[in-house]
């Protein structure tokens, strides 16, 4: 949770359960239930038990 906190505005890649990848910003954390990004110009909500990875693009590494 800190570290998702720590990135918290950088250009992040999500990785879910069924292999789709869903690229954006990082824009908040829901200590109990999910991450919010900004796609485009709207934000998705994607819930932790849907998420297998999550990686910064800018520096290369997974933090989730």
């Amino acid at each position: 949770m800190c570290q998702l906190v720590r990135h918290q505005g950088r250009a992040v890649e999500v990785r879910d359960i069924h292999g789709r990848v869903q690229r954006g910003i990082l824009v908040g954390v829901d200590s109990s239930r999910g991450i919010f990004m900004r796609s485009g110009i709207r934000i998705v909500f994607i819930p932790f038990f849907f998420i297998a990875a999550i990686f910064v693009i800018g520096i290369g590494i997974r933090i989730f």
